[in-house]
């Protein structure tokens, strides 16, 4: 009895299936210099539309997107949304006030209370902060985990990740883009495989 892979296997051996094999390369650009830089090297690769993805701070984004408006450009989550701000000020007061009608009948109940309220706001934002949101948003993309930390390592320290997902036969020319320019930082490429 014939397994799928295998029929899956002898079909692209016999040439009636064909699986494209794509590789990511990535780096840290260190400024908007480099960025620009990288940018006119892959432009001159004539990769597919939307190939390139570029992860950037909130405030950064919009001279990314100037910089390379061919490409994908993703925020890299480094706080609270405006919309979460917002749920957690109205719950804070939520909670304040109930802190407050409890100190009108015992005033010492109140106190604890609030400086409960006050210390765990304050641990939870701490925890939220030192959270590594870019390694997680980098393992979403399927990329590999050791990858992702190696990234999310160097990227506090630079302006923007730089993604690109090539052919395989285009992954020479792509990789030699990244590693022209000695300030990316973190230049590493992945073979991805499709998964079948």
């Amino acid at each position: 009895m014939k397994t799928l892979t295998g029929d899956l296997l002898l079909l692209g051996y016999k040439g009636y299936m064909s699986i494209p094999r794509y590789h990511t390369i990535g780096a840290v650009a260190k400024d908007a210099r480099v960025l620009n830089g990288l940018g006119d090297r892959l432009a001159s690769l004539d990769l597919a539309p939307e190939s390139v993805l570029i992860l950037a701070r909130r405030r950064d984004a919009k001279l990314a997107e100037n910089l390379l408006p061919e490409a994908r450009v993703r925020h890299v989550h480094t706080g609270l949304s405006r919309m979460q701000w917002f749920e957690f000020a109205s719950t804070f007061f939520s909670a304040s006030t109930v802190s407050f009608l409890m100190g009108v009948v015992h005033l010492w109940t109140g106190l604890v209370v609030q400086a409960a309220l006050t210390v765990a706001s304050v641990l939870g934002l701490i925890a939220y902060h030192r959270r590594p949101r870019l390694e997680k948003q980098l393992l979403a993309l399927g990329l590999p985990e050791k990858l992702a930390e190696e990234w999310a390592g160097a990227f506090p320290s630079g302006f923007a990740l730089v993604l690109a997902t090539v052919l395989e036969e285009s992954s020479e020319e792509a990789q030699e883009a990244f590693l022209a320019d000695h300030n990316l930082v973190s230049p590493l490429a992945v073979d991805r495989r499709p998964v079948l």
